[in-house]
């Protein structure tokens, strides 16, 4: 009997395992390769544990291996999902930064990344760690574990995915575009205005030599614009963050209906 429940918890925990994974190699900060594998295996693994402790799920014990494997990776899909979702909103401000850069005059000052082993915007780089600052700094981990812990109680370990349930929750990555552009649009805005006014200058006064003049100003303006941008952004990020986590909680529903 002891070795019966200790096969079938065993087998529960394989699947809660799946899930987990799925969504820690996947969340912001950890699917990067500042987090060591053995580091992101062992929390997988201690999270996966403390879930156990706490979930009563229902596993079919007889089920086929082809039945087992399925579900393995529609949990494993599920988290990865939900990973991805919480990314949305560091690749915004990371398109944002990038946006802002090419206003001001940066589009050619790009910094390597070790994370993507690639060129990156400075700005761009920038508005990416700051993200990660504030995510921290709003208790995001505990947060996402809590969404974590509200995924085994709503949709168990043995389900199906919905193919409308998960289209509809795929379409949030398009997101990242949208709310990279609003994030972004203060700032290109009157960074347009500065242009149109240089333009209008050379225009009233061909002696000056707005080229030699317009580029040390845009550079200043935007700099200045950045700075007060960024406060703006803590707020922006408060709200965008808790919306986006109230969203998955609701549409994780629609993946197993």
């Amino acid at each position: 009997m002891v070795l019966e429940n200790l096969s079938y918890s065993l087998w529960v925990y394989f699947f809660i395992f799946a899930r987990i994974a799925g969504i820690t190699f996947f969340l912001p900060f950890f699917s990067t390769r500042f987090a060591p594998v053995q580091v992101k295996a062992f929390i997988t693994l201690f999270i996966s544990y403390l879930v156990l402790l706490e979930n009563n799920g229902t596993f079919p014990i007889n089920s086929s291996p082809l039945a087992i494997v399925f579900y393995l990776v529609m949990n494993f899909l599920f988290g990865t999902t939900v990973g991805l979702i919480a990314n949305i909103i560091f690749y915004a401000f990371q398109f944002a930064g990038e946006t802002i850069g090419i206003q001001i005059g940066f589009a050619m000052a790009n910094v390597f990344d070790p994370v993507t082993n690639d060129e990156i915007s400075l700005i761009s780089e920038f508005s990416f760690l700051l993200s990660v600052f504030l995510f921290f700094l709003f208790k995001g981990p505990m947060i996402l574990y809590s969404i974590i812990i509200d995924s085994f109680d709503k949709i168990p370990i043995v389900f199906t995915f919905n193919p409308e349930g998960y289209f509809v929750f795929s379409q949030k990555l398009f997101d990242v575009f949208s709310i990279g552009i609003q994030l972004a649009m203060p700032l290109v805005a009157f960074m347009i205005l500065i242009k149109v006014a240089l333009g209008i200058v050379s225009r009233l006064i061909p002696q000056v030599n707005v080229f030699m003049v317009g580029i040390p100003l845009e550079i200043l303006v935007g700099f200045l614009l950045l700075i007060g941008v960024i406060v703006i952004w803590e707020d922006q990020f408060s709200y965008l963050f808790f919306q986006l986590i109230e969203w998955i909680r609701k549409s994780m529903m629609l993946l197993s209906q």
